[in-house]
């Protein structure tokens, strides 16, 4: 099934030009490393939409098995309220697929944790499993009480905190991206989401970021996202892919677009650089919020490769 964290983002601090992951519960940082933007995807997830309290996380819990020497460590144990151990999650990183040897791998760990499910994931499936008189049902469903995320309870310091958007960028464009990245990241948006990583750079902000990737045909894929940081404004960026190879790299200034400046979007293809005034391609600001942009975003953002 389609993860219950799917929608979710780790927040994230800089140091310097590097991103960095933040655990709300532990107050530290740590790596950006993939598997460690999973378990803090489920962190939020856990913190926004359950009433799983801080206290009842556990993470990389030592365990020694039997017959081995080292211990190794589960990713998250979320306990009852008795503090004994109900659920134990193993994350894997999203390029990884889920199959019967992760499954494995996570029954073996809790033979000596105990929890009565499991629940195995990488940020984009989860699998679900009940352990019972030493059974395994693979039916389970997810037991953890979730309420809805209503889109009021975003605001530009949730956006600013996991990358989508800038704190140097002015309150007016904060107030008016807020309701497009809720909805862009809504579940009524059903193109997939990948976080993407980069050599390098063409922009004076990191490209590694979670992008929205839609399929235009067969052969070409469209990777969109929001993104900004504390010194670089905000940006939306749209990378295009034709046969595996991306071909074409646009990002669009926000600050600049909402000024209707002449040269807010700038576009790399073909070995060359081209600006372009975004607005006159782009009507991302009107009066109102406009949902139908956003759901025909790749229609308007080709303009700009054609």
């Amino acid at each position: 099934m389609k993860s219950i964290a799917i929608n979710h983002f780790p927040r994230i601090v800089y140091d310097g030009k590097e991103k960095l992951l933040f655990n709300p519960v532990l107050r530290k940082r740590f790596k950006n490393r993939p598997e460690e933007r999973v378990r803090l995807k489920w962190v939020e997830y856990l913190l926004h939409q359950t009433g799983v309290k801080k206290s009842r996380i556990g993470f990389e819990t030592p365990i020694q098995l039997r017959q081995e020497k080292n211990t190794v460590r589960a990713d998250l144990i979320l306990y009852d309220k008795a503090m004994k151990p109900e659920i134990l999650v193993e994350c894997k990183a999203s390029s990884i697929t889920l199959n019967a040897s992760a499954a494995e791998q996570a029954a073996r760990y809790n033979s000596t944790i105990g929890a009565r499910y499991i629940c195995l994931t990488n940020g984009i499936n989860d699998f679900w499993f009940e352990q019972q008189a030493g059974k395994i049902d693979a039916t389970a469903s997810p037991i953890v009480e979730t309420t809805p995320l209503n889109p009021i309870e975003y605001s530009p310091s949730w956006w600013i905190e996991r990358g989508f958007c800038s704190s140097g960028s002015s309150s007016e464009l904060l107030d008016r991206l807020n309701p497009i990245c809720s909805h862009f990241w809504s579940n009524a948006m059903e193109w997939p989401s990948r976080y993407l990583d980069f050599a390098s750079t063409f922009l004076p902000i990191n490209l590694n970021h979670y992008y929205r990737v839609p399929e235009l045909s067969q052969d070409m894929k469209l990777a969109i996202t929001f993104m900004g940081s504390p010194d670089t404004g905000s940006y939306l960026v749209a990378i295009l892919n034709r046969s595996g190879q991306n071909s074409g790299f646009l990002a669009i200034n926000l600050d600049d677009l909402f000024k209707l400046k002449p040269r807010s979007a700038v576009l790399f293809k073909n070995r060359e650089e081209k600006h372009f005034a975004a607005h006159k391609k782009l009507p991302l600001f009107g009066e109102r919020f406009n949902p139908s942009i956003i759901e025909n975003l790749p229609n308007f953002l080709m303009r700009f490769f054609d």
